[in-house]
């Protein structure tokens, strides 16, 4: 047994007051007079003995009472083995998860004000001179320091919820590498948070004691809009537009009767009501026809409390009036292309002679197809190039004789493999490449024995492995057909024979349309229509050469910060680095422009998984010594936070013990008459 405040124990000699009173009784005696005293000398006899043992009985409740009253000042307790350490200067880690699940209530108070509380009580357990580092989840500069017990109390005073999301091996981390900067044998840590299964497994350290204290909050129930989706590629002015939601209900109870709202532009444009069961997800597709071409601006919402942070989703998407290609050709209209392309209302179709092409028509073109030229020449090839360059994308179908070495030149700028000859043997195509992008969503379901076009007349070509050649559609001896090259942001498409059908009988078969419309349809710029915050994945928005030397600024309501940026190519790839704390729509453009991009930024739905490991969960998964896993599910945090490193209190039985032999000593006076 050990005691908090030894200086109390000097009270002790405050004894020796019962026992000097007990030692010098001046009580006056009467002298009484009696007429017979044959048994006086016997009753006298007794009765003093009886009085005797009164007295000593007496002074023992006295002195019994006084000592445990002055045990119970000086706090005894019963040291905890598993977390002693030895004496000196203590460094203490003290984790206090700000995350918005921490908002759930237990007992009246929310599990974060129970955690900073805790916090407090924690360091109060530690002498002034002990060392403490305060952690949360916004990981700033200022809580990667050992500070004083006063300047850390202060430190957790200014703790807010935070959007941030951290794991436990990225938390632990932290604390490791604070506490090893001391040379110090006592390093402790403590962790409080509610433990969402989600959070993976911490870095345990031998050198460090950990304390986990899961805090427990009331029975919640969550609703939340998870993520959502288009089912169009693109998204088209005064076409339908379908936006499929994910909504997870991560409670034990069955959510009926709520309500999912879709705003676009600031208008209400769907309500859907709906049911989901517990623990499971729903996915509602919502129908609407976009009027407004340009950046649009969606926000979904629906009713849930007490947690509500993820009760809505963002997103920013760019709706064009029509996807626009440009046909390059001798002068003899293509009627392939016209028949794919001419008098479509979503398509801005233009074909181009050879003699009169005009670099300026590639601007803003999602697909440039090169028909059955005769040459590509220089300037034009350059052209192109840089079009391809700059995230443009190219179909290439070479004409019939055409001159071998322009092609080849061409090919070879943008990295593809080189014309070696022509065949006239016929092929039939053994394989197709659904992994591609072409045709991801194209077929339903693949037949086992797909009907391939055949081709009769085509060109071979080398095969380098410097090219990044890409197969789309290989022939029964394992050449390529139809092929992909990268080049820098863009895509180059080759294919091994000219766009008619006495060639192949790629233009009139069946995969043909989609083909030619998925080119078009994944070169729209359309870019991720959400991000959360705090994900480390960098913002890639498009950045003309002349503004990629400028500066870029993010704005929100009431914020306005310049993030990381590099430039590569057109693009400008920014980071937030925690900067943003709301959901909500920002806007991104270089200074002094007027141009602009909406971003649509959401919480991470990681804290919206209300799955949490136990107490008895934790012990489980951490069996070393070392890790002691705290049980506050029947029991207030800031009491039991007490007992972590000065084992276990007995004041209280001192106090009871005390008032025992207080009421011991009114008895005897009472009701012991001697």
């Amino acid at each position: 047994m050990q005691f908090l405040h030894s200086g109390f124990l000097f009270a002790l000699s405050a004894l020796a007051i019962p026992v000097i009173i007990h030692l010098f009784n001046f009580r006056r005696y009467k002298t009484v007079y009696f007429s017979n005293v044959t048994f006086l000398k016997e009753l006298k006899e007794e009765t003093a003995s009886q009085s005797k043992l009164k007295h000593l009985l007496v002074l023992a409740c006295r002195l019994l009472a006084l000592a445990f009253l002055v045990f119970a000042f000086a706090q005894p307790y019963l040291p905890n083995k598993k977390n002693q350490v030895a004496a000196g200067k203590k460094f203490v880690s003290i984790y206090v998860d700000n995350s918005y699940s921490m908002n759930a209530m237990s007992q009246g108070r929310s599990l974060f004000d129970k955690a900073k509380l805790a916090a407090k009580e924690i360091a109060h357990n530690y002498s002034a001179d002990d060392q403490f580092q305060l952690l949360s989840n916004d990981f700033q500069g200022k809580h990667q320091r050992l500070v004083s017990k006063e300047e850390f109390n202060n430190m957790v005073d200014e703790l807010e919820i935070s959007p941030a999301v951290r794991t436990l091996s990225e938390v632990t981390k932290r604390q490791k590498d604070a506490l090893s900067r001391e040379n110090g044998k006592n390093q402790t840590a403590y962790l409080l948070s509610d433990f969402q299964k989600n959070m993976g497994d911490m870095n345990v350290d031998s050198l460090v004691s950990y304390n986990l204290i899961p805090l427990v909050a009331d029975a919640q129930e969550n609703v939340y809009i998870d993520t959502c989706w288009f089912n169009q590629p693109v998204q088209l002015i005064g076409e339908q537009t379908q936006l499929v939601v994910k909504i997870g209900n991560s409670g034990e109870k069955k959510n009926e009767n709520n309500r999912l709202v879709l705003k676009l532009n600031g208008q209400t444009k769907v309500m859907a009501d709906f049911s989901v069961e517990a623990g499971s997800y729903r996915y509602d597709t919502l129908s609407f026809v976009p009027t407004q071409s340009g950046p649009n601006k969606a926000e979904l919402s629906l009713q849930d409390y007490p947690i509500n942070f993820d009760d809505n989703y963002y997103l920013a998407f760019n709706v064009i009036e029509k996807i626009k290609v440009v046909a390059v050709d001798d002068g003899r209209a293509n009627v392939f292309l016209d028949a794919l392309f001419k008098d479509q209302a979503e398509f801005n179709y233009t074909a181009v002679q050879l003699n009169s092409f005009d670099p300026a028509v590639l601007q803003g073109t999602q697909l440039v197809i090169l028909a059955d030229l005769k040459t590509i020449p220089t300037g034009i090839a350059s052209a192109i190039t840089e079009y391809v360059a700059n995230g443009g994308a190219v179909a290439l179908f070479p004409g019939d004789k055409c001159e071998i070495e322009a092609y080849n030149r061409f090919l070879n700028n943008l990295q593809a493999n080189s014309i070696t000859g022509f065949s006239e043997t016929p092929q039939d195509m053994a394989t197709i490449n659904l992994q591609q992008n072409i045709f991801k969503d194209v077929f339903e379901k693949v037949p086992q024995n797909m009907n391939l076009p055949q081709a009769k007349k085509y060109y071979t070509f080398s095969h380098s492995t410097a090219s990044n050649e890409e197969a789309i559609l290989s022939l029964k001896d394992g050449t390529s057909f139809f092929s992909r090259y990268p080049f820098q942001q863009g895509s180059l498409y080759v294919c091994a024979a000219p766009l008619d059908k006495d060639f192949s009988d790629l233009p009139v078969h069946a995969i043909f349309v989609p083909m030619l419309y998925k080119m078009a349809v994944l070169n729209i710029k359309g870019g991720n229509i959400s991000y959360f915050i705090g994900d480390k994945t960098r913002i890639e928005v498009d950045a003309p050469k002349a503004s990629t030397q400028k500066v870029y600024k993010i704005k929100g309501d009431n914020v306005e910060f310049i993030p990381e940026q590099f430039a590569i190519g057109n693009k400008m790839l920014l980071g937030l680095s925690d900067q943003v704390k709301k959901a909500g729509f920002y806007t991104i453009g270089p200074e002094g422009s007027d141009s602009s991009q909406v971003l649509a930024l959401n919480f991470d739905r990681r804290e919206s998984d209300l799955r949490f490991s136990s107490a008895s969960q934790l012990k489980q998964k951490y069996p070393q010594g070392n890790v002691n896993v705290v049980n506050t599910a029947n029991a207030e945090v800031a009491s039991i936070v007490k007992e972590l490193d000065r084992g276990t209190p007995l004041w209280r039985w001192c106090l009871i013990l005390t008032l025992v032999f207080l009421g011991m000593e009114i008895l005897l006076l009472r009701f012991w008459k001697v």
